[in-house]
Order: structure tokens, then sequence, then C-alpha cells
């Protein structure tokens, strides 16, 4: 059997967007593959037959996506296969589970970035449009609001998502939303239409209004919220109840509330606390697409929620009683719930996601889809070793260790401490590419989920104030840990890697500590003052991870700045960054690498034009290769034994 290399992205096959049939018949996904000669992804539709388990295509995988059923027997999907360069028209076609060719189906001006099925002629559509002059002109740019950019749209100055009822009878469009409101998330049901949004003035505001539209009656009105809040989650549980989660800041970066609200008799209400989010941080760079994360049977809500280390799903009931009804280790992506049961698309036993039908009662599960079966059985894979350990708080924590594949007894191998970003995110029991080369290349591969992560809790995920400290200590008693349980690791050769989060611990680590051999810090914050005056969300988030900002506290983020101690680093480190990312804006690693070149530390910069934060999950595929190679010949030449001194 093979070991797996960078370029065998190009053999995954990546599952999304699960829908099931109006009869239950049919389940509908998308397939992705990463294109080897060309910058892009090939994406196609498939169908599943869950009473025969029969698996086959339904279009012809080039560009096809953001499906849905028009009935139990028609699927309309959006593909830019007509399009012409510079064109700014959208286009769905139409096409029968019985065969035939796909035939356009509607065609709308404008960047449209939703369409949602109401009625039998009628769609919900959200698209962007410029609430003024559209800033990005040939030579210029033009800023005057925050956030002026944001990472994977681009330049945003004005430009506003709104909302309208387009009926396909006759091509009329009524507008719900103009400009410069602006709609963050919407839910529709058989008869009424939810949004929430704000008015976008010079600085974005997180206070949002609801509303609430009813189709029949043609009547608009607002929900009052009972205090100020950022609502996120929307979805209609039947059609006089709405769901949603509102995020009240409390303390920064909190998770959101559960509410729910009565249509017909004007009643809100929270629901009972998870101490968590609505939704599954399980991180992997194996996943590409999106999905439903939440679905409705019989008045019942059901969503997932991340425990520990993996993924859960939850369905809460009319009479609030909540249910656990997987925690199997492993991510969930999408789900749907029917007649039959839950079917899902999930990532279990270490291999990429296939589609998995759930039996909610007996918690038994059945895969359905074997999309990436032979690839898997021609490679080998380091199965992570799990278990417990406490730190010098005396808090449990989990690690997991990939150990090399092709271990000998009686000889030393180089490690990989990873980290994953957030810092409100786990790594559990997932398929991980990027650790999977590693472990292939020889080297003892761990990860943990300190103090900062999500799944435990809101106590256990505060670190507002805290970064660089608890996290810190957690990640040196885990490396000690892993020394102590595996003997067959060079504490002499150990590198770390991570991104965004990730990366800032790296580049905090080499600062404070010379244990480490070599760093690969990727997507990184190395300066809070430029975080928070750079960054698409700098002007809020360094209030959420530090409590402070520069004018009220200059000292605290001076001090949590990674780039304050960069003088004293003599780890030799890889910086690996992409020059569109505004989430953690290059000029972060630009500066640690300077300073790094001035103490005569030994570095390298990557950096990446054209891609965003999302390089390492949904990059050009060329460049997610390249990243990977990098990454791997950086830890070569200072962790392998002909290097390490």
């Amino acid at each position: 059997m093979e070991k797996i290399t960078y370029e065998d992205l190009y053999a995954f096959r990546f599952l999304s967007d699960l829908k099931a049939s109006p009869d239950g018949k049919y389940l509908l996904f998308t397939e992705t593959r990463a294109a080897e000669e060309e910058p892009y992804y090939r994406s196609g539709l498939w169908l599943v037959e869950p009473e025969t388990q029969k698996v086959r295509p339904l279009t012809s995988g080039v560009d096809e996506k953001g499906a849905f059923w028009l009935d139990e027997d028609t699927v309309v999907f959006r593909s830019a296969r007509d399009q012409k360069k510079g064109e700014q028209k959208s286009r769905w076609y139409q096409i029968s589970v019985h065969g035939g060719e796909a035939a356009l189906f509607l065609e709308l001006e404008g960047q449209i970035r939703d369409l949602r099925k109401l009625g039998d002629t009628t769609y919900l559509v959200t698209e962007d449009v410029w609430a003024r002059e559209n800033p990005v002109q040939e030579e210029v740019r033009i800023f005057d609001e925050l956030p002026f950019w944001y990472n994977g749209r681009g330049i945003i100055n004005s430009k506003r998502s709104v909302i309208s009822i387009y009926n396909a009878a006759d091509g009329s469009k009524k507008s719900l939303t103009t400009a410069p409101f602006q709609v963050q998330g919407t839910a529709s049901s058989g008869s009424r239409i939810a949004w929430a949004g704000y008015e976008q003035g010079d600085v974005e505001g997180h206070a949002s209004r609801l509303f609430v539209y009813d189709m029949a009656r043609q009547e608009q009105r607002e929900v009052e919220l009972p205090k100020e809040m950022e609502i996120g989650n929307l979805f209609f549980i039947t059609d006089d109840r709405l769901f949603f989660t509102g995020q009240t800041y409390e303390w920064p970066g909190r998770s959101p509330r559960f509410y729910e609200y009565h249509l017909d008799r004007g009643a809100l209400r929270e629901l009972p606390d998870m101490d968590g989010a609505p939704s599954s941080t399980v991180g992997t760079d194996a996943s590409y697409g999106g999905g439903d994360k939440l679905a409705a049977k019989d008045g019942s809500l059901y969503f997932l929620h991340t425990g520990w280390s993996h993924a859960e799903l939850w369905r809460l009931d009319p009479d609030d009683r909540l249910t656990k009804l997987c925690d199997k280790p492993g991510q969930i992506t999408s789900f749907t719930v029917g007649e039959r049961g839950i079917d899902m698309i999930a990532f279990r036993d270490m291999r990429l996601a296939e589609v998995w039908h759930l039996n909610p009662e007996t918690g038994e599960e059945m895969q359905l889809t074997h999309q990436n079966d032979a690839y898997f059985a021609e490679h080998r894979l380091a199965e992570p070793e799990y278990f417990t350990f406490r730190n010098r708080a005396g808090i449990e924590l989990e690690g997991y260790v990939l150990r090399p594949l092709d271990e000998e007894a009686g000889r030393k191998y180089p490690g990989v401490l990873e980290m994953h970003g957030g810092p409100k995110v786990v790594f559990g029991a997932v398929f991980h590419h990027e650790m999977q080369c590693l472990a292939a290349q020889g080297y003892y591969v761990f990860y943990t989920n300190p103090r900062g992560s999500d799944g435990r809790g809101e106590d256990f995920a505060n670190l507002t104030g805290k970064l660089g400290t608890i996290d810190f200590e957690d990640f040196m008693d885990f490396t000690d840990e892993v020394i102590r349980r595996y003997p067959a690791l060079d504490e002499k050769r150990i590198g770390i890697c991570g991104g965004s989060y990730g990366g800032f611990m790296c580049n905090w680590m080499i600062g404070h500590t010379d244990r480490f051999a070599a760093a690969a810090s990727q997507r990184s914050i190395s300066n809070y003052l430029t975080k928070a005056l750079c960054t698409d969300i700098g002007f809020y988030h360094n209030m959420a991870q530090l409590g402070t900002d520069p004018w009220h506290d200059f000292d605290t983020v001076w001090n949590t700045s990674p780039l304050k101690e960069a003088p004293k680093a003599a780890t030799p480190t890889l910086f690996i960054q992409s020059d569109e990312d505004y989430r953690c804006w290059m000029s972060d690693a630009i500066q640690m690498y300077n300073a790094l070149q001035q103490n005569s530390t030994p570095t390298r910069m990557v950096l990446f034009h054209g891609e965003n934060h999302e390089l390492s999950r949904s990059g050009k595929p060329k460049n997610r290769v390249r990243r990977l190679a990098e990454i791997g010949d950086w830890f070569r030449q200072y962790l392998q034994a002909e290097n390490s001194g």
C-alpha cells in the first residue's frame, strides 16, 4: 500500500450539501474534485437511492452547485456553464432524476448570492448591490467605512446584501430590503420569510434587527428583541415558530444563545442554554463545500453541537427536552431529516466524508456512499492514538498522536506539534491531509485542544485577556506528556505548526521558549496593534480576544503581541501567507519575518498571490499542494537527523 502524498489532493472526492427529495426516494449531494491542470475545482451532482443504496452521477461534474429540489423528480442547480467573461448574470438549470440533458431554468441579472424556492413560481433572492459608488475602479480603490474589505469577498466598501421575492411567472421582483440595510441571514417557511440585519453606517454595528414578512397578507413586522444582540442562525421549526441564535456579548467572544419566536402569539423566549453554539467546529483541511446544519420535523429542531473533540447531533423537542442522537468521533458537515431517519455527510473512521444514514432511535450508522473507498484501499493511514492527561492546573485535556509510518524499534524520530486555529475550534479523530503527509514522512504528529478551544463550555473557551498564558502552558504540558509517553520521539527534534490562532501561537512560542527546533507559522498574528487597524474584523476582534484596544490599554495589546519578543527568537521559522488574507493580514507575517531576518534567525516567507485566509482548505489546488511541500521541505531541513545538530 502507498503512503499519502501532497499530490493526493487531486484524488480526493469532497462531498457536501446533502438534500433529500420531497418524497424521500433520493438523496442529492455535490461532489467536488481538485483540478490538477487548472486553478479551480470541478463540482457535480450525485444521487443516492437509499432503498437500493445505488449511487450515480446526475450531472457532468464541471461546475454545478447550490442545488435544490423543484419537485420529487426535478433538481435545480446553479452553473456557470454558459457564462461569458465579465458577464453579471446568474443562471440555474433543471434536470430530471430520470435522465436527459439539463435545460435553462432561470436567469437573473446581478450578483446573486442565494436563490431559495418559496412557492410554485416564487423565489427568495439574496443579492449584493452597491449602496453608493462602486469603490473598485480600474486604478483607484475607495474606502469610507469599516469594514472596507472582507476575507473571501474582497472589497466590500458600500456593498450590501438585499433580499427580494422574484416571480418567475411574470418576471416581477418585490424588494423586501434596500441598501443601506445589510441582510445577515434569512429563513423561509410555507408562508413567511424572516431576515435579520442592521443599518450599515460608517462603522459596522453588531446590534441586529429582526423582521418577519407574511406572504399571504403582504405584511411586514419587526420582532422586538429583549436586549442588544447580533443574530446568527435563522430557521423556521414550523410555520409559526422561528428559531434563531443571538450573540449578546455579555463577555467578548461568548457563544450565542438559542431563542424561539412564536409568530402567532408574538412571544419571544430563550431556549435551554447549550453552553455552546449550534454548530460543529471540528477542524480539517479535507472538507470542501457547505450544506444544511439545521433541520426540523414534527415540531422538533435538529442541530449540530461540538462535544469535546467531535460533532454531536441533537434534537430539541417542543417541550424543550434535549436529546443527543449522535456523538461518534468525527465530523458532520451537513444533514437532512426525513421519514426514514437522518442522513448526513460525515467524516468517520479517519476517512474522507461520505453519506451516512443514522437511525436516531438506536444510534446505528450505515455508510451509503463509497466515493473515496478505492483511494483508501490503496493508501496507508496513521491512526490517531487517543489519551487524556492533566495539565499543571489539574484540568483534564485530550491528546492525539499519529505515529510515523514504518516506525522501527530502537530508532528516534522527529515530531511536529500541530495547533488549530480559532482558538474556539477543536482537533479530533478526523482525516487531516497535512498531518497524514507528515506522519508518512516519518514524524510523530501530535495535537491537543488547550483551554480556549470549543466543546467544553464557555468557561473553558474563554481566553479573553489570557492569550499566550494558560493556552501556552497547556501546549507545553502536552508536549511534555507526549515525550513521556513516546520514548521514540526525539525531544530535540520537535517542530511546531499552525495557522491563524495556531500561527499566533507559533509566533508566540518562538519568542518565549527555545525548546522547538523549527516552526511553520501560517496566516498568523504577530502584532495586535496592526491586527486591530488593518484586518477585516480587527476593529472588534481585538476586543473579543484581548478585552481592550490600543487606545485604552496599549501595554496589554503590545504585551500580547508576539512581535514584542521577536528579537529573542532563535527558532528557524517558515512563514506562509496569502496576499488577499484580510483576516490575518500579511503585514503581521512580514513584520515577524523582518524581525527574524534582522536577528539573523533562519527564516523564509512564502507569499501566495491571489489567495486568502482559506488557502489550506479551499485555495487553488496547485497552491494547496505547494503549501504542503513548503512545510515538508522546511521540517526536513531542520528536523531530520542529519540536520539536527
